[in-house]
């Protein structure tokens, strides 16, 4: 499969434009970590503190030493300078070390609290940004930002720290250095400056460009995901495509690799500029004092700490340009994260009509004049349609893959808008409705149904501890006809699903799965039924029998089913059947079958295939 290098993004003078400065960004950063760890901040100023007081005192120990010794000072008076000295840089450097212990386990956490964070964004957003590729992608990077200890997450605290310790130092430095000759200082800060802005563009081109490495990475995540998924081992296998998805993976990893020795290039040029201005720099300030001592009689104490004082001078220079150059990648990092948790949702929450579940309430829903296309789709999947389901009604939604049924499930359900039209609830639109409530009023089994590996009470409850209704749940499973088996089990409601995940987990079978699926249903008892083919891995007649079980335990409900095996849904009060983006027929199965039509021709060609029975058996 041919991997096509993506445009640079430079062709088409596209630069991306962060979503916050580096103001805001600090703002948001020490608020979130002021609300959620206090501590954290308290470290980074104690540690700042600390870090220029070392330093501080560490040149002026010398320059006493040297005036000890010029001035012909006794022996003892000298070592006792060392002593106090020395003992003064080892007590500060131990509180240093203490915090620095402090400080790494409360980083780390506000670092997993951006993980829950982007967690719970996921979990609530509308269910539409799931399959939306500019969600997708920004989800992606965020992570990116999130995935190891070395990521902007955590870093960003440590920038600080060493930004706010260069600052910090560059003023001390500053008031020691006020009889120095301000051209001296002016190179000595042009130079750093120099380097540092080239290195600034050498980061900025890798930021610029992260879009391109982010699809890459996208593309090897997704690939490591098949090749670790159990579902799909078996195809993987037999249809021999190890190595295909060997070949697309070195592709990509190829890819990844020469975006980073572009990357690299830039950097080792910034490192040579760097290196030439610090060669600059430190001569013209050392030849500078030199001639100081000379020819002006600068006293030798006084050279030392100069000469100390200037080398540390240009350091905090310099670390005061490198760490702003780091935070700006921290702050450009951090607005892709808040791009990610920032990501817009459509649906009304918060603002919208509250509504739940009243027991004896009927419900219809309906689209009126429905028309719906996914995001980046060249054509409509639905047209114009215009469907009611009755209050307490069943109805069948059948046809030919692809034909739209599932999109109108989520149309129903609410994880979609339409494109045009309106989805309404008993004649009221729903996007005025909170749209988490509206869905509380739904009960739904969709093909692809979620199995946690958690104990069977919890499954069907969806709850722990005490929130669990065993009675209800008992109840519930003598419906679903999986009583006696839950009651074989060693530990009966507490037996634990997922082998892969619990050795002592037990396994059930395709109908027991779709039997415990129907427990869930009816314990959380929602007024609007839903089955979206959850029982397409089953043969015929054990999808039928089970259909037929969900309409007896349905009663009163307004329900929708939707099979493409069109005798599991014959006893609906109305059956639809979508083609061409639109109803095509709809009805009773009955009247449907009179009329000869397309509903009456698929039924005819599944019902002589599908035989319970010898030969001559009915068809179901």
């Amino acid at each position: 499969m041919p991997i096509k290098k993506k445009e640079n993004p430079k062709s088409k003078k596209a630069k991306e434009k962060p979503l916050y400065n580096v103001g805001q960004n600090t703002a948001y950063v020490l608020g979130k970590a002021w609300e959620r760890d206090r501590q954290v901040i308290v470290v980074i100023a104690v540690q700042i503190i600390l870090a220029v007081a070392i330093s501080t005192v560490s040149i002026f120990m010398p320059r006493a030493v040297v005036a000890q010794i010029t001035g012909s000072a006794e022996v003892s008076s000298l070592v006792l300078t060392v002593v106090v000295f020395s003992a003064a840089i080892m007590f500060m450097q131990m509180a240093k070390a203490y915090f620095t212990s402090l400080a790494f386990m409360p980083r780390l956490g506000l670092r997993i609290a951006t993980l829950k964070d982007m967690l719970m964004k996921t979990l609530v957003t509308d269910y539409a940004n799931l399959e939306y590729k500019k969600f997708t992608d920004a989800k992606q990077k965020a992570q990116d930002q999130t995935n190891n200890n070395s990521t902007s997450t955590e870093q960003i605290y440590y920038t600080y720290e060493r930004l706010g310790t260069n600052l910090l130092g560059f003023f001390v430095y500053m008031i020691l250095l006020v009889s120095v000759n301000p051209l001296v200082l002016l190179i000595t800060a042009a130079t750093t400056v120099i380097g540092a802005l080239v290195r600034r563009r050498a980061d900025r081109w890798q930021h610029d460009h992260d879009s391109e490495r982010a699809g890459y990475g996208k593309r090897i995540w997704y690939i490591t995901d098949i090749g670790q998924n159990y579902a799909i081992g078996k195809d993987l296998r037999l249809f021999g495509m190890v190595g295909w998805l060997r070949d697309v993976y070195a592709a990509n990893l190829k890819l990844i690799h020469s975006f980073h020795r572009r990357a690299a290039l830039r950097h080792i040029l910034a490192d040579a500029v760097e290196c030439a201005a610090a060669f600059s720099r430190e001569g013209l300030a050392y030849g500078y004092l030199i001639y100081l001592v000379l020819y002006n009689g600068m006293p030798a104490d006084r050279f030392v700490l100069l000469f100390a004082a200037i080398g540390g001078f240009s350091g905090w220079i310099y670390g005061i340009l490198t760490e702003y150059s780091t935070l700006t990648r921290d702050s450009l990092n951090f607005c892709r994260v808040r791009e990610f948790l920032e990501f817009p949702d459509m649906f009304k929450r918060g603002d919208g009509e509250p509504i739940a579940p009243e027991a004896g309430k009927p419900y219809s829903l309906e689209l009126r004049d429905v028309t719906f296309r996914y995001s980046g789709a060249d054509e409509n999947v639905l047209e114009n349609v215009n469907l009611k389901v009755e209050a307490g009604k069943k109805l069948a939604i059948v046809g030919l893959n692809g034909a739209g049924k599932t999109t109108i499930v989520k149309l129903l359900c609410g994880f979609y808008d339409p494109t045009e039209g309106a989805v309404l609830l008993n004649g009221k639109d729903i996007r005025d409705y909170n749209r988490k409530c509206y869905y509380g009023l739904f009960t739904a089994v969709f093909q692809e149904f979620n199995i946690l590996p958690m104990t069977i009470a919890q499954n069907i409850s969806q709850k722990t501890g005490d929130e669990i209704d065993f009675e209800k749940i008992s109840r519930v499973l003598r419906l679903a006809d999986l009583d006696k088996k839950i009651d074989s089990l060693p530990n009966k409601l507490d037996s634990l699903l997922i082998k892969s995940v619990h050795e002592d987990a037990v396994e059930l079978s395709g109908g027991e799965t779709q039997r415990l699926m129907l427990s869930r249903a009816l314990y959380k008892d929602s007024p609007i039924l839903i089955l979206d083919e959850p029982t397409a891995a089953l043969d015929p007649i054990a999808e039928s029998a089970l259909y037929n079980r969900y309409n007896e335990l349905s009663a009163g409900k307004t329900s929708v089913y939707i099979s493409h095996r069109l005798a599991s849904t014959r006893f609906c009060d109305h059956i639809v059947l979508i083609a061409g983006k639109n109803i095509a027929e709809q009805g009773d199965h009955e009247g449907l079958m009179s009329l000869g039509g397309r509903y009456a021709e698929l039924f005819g060609i599944q019902s002589k295939y599908y035989k319970e029975g010898a030969e001559g058996g009915q068809a179901i």
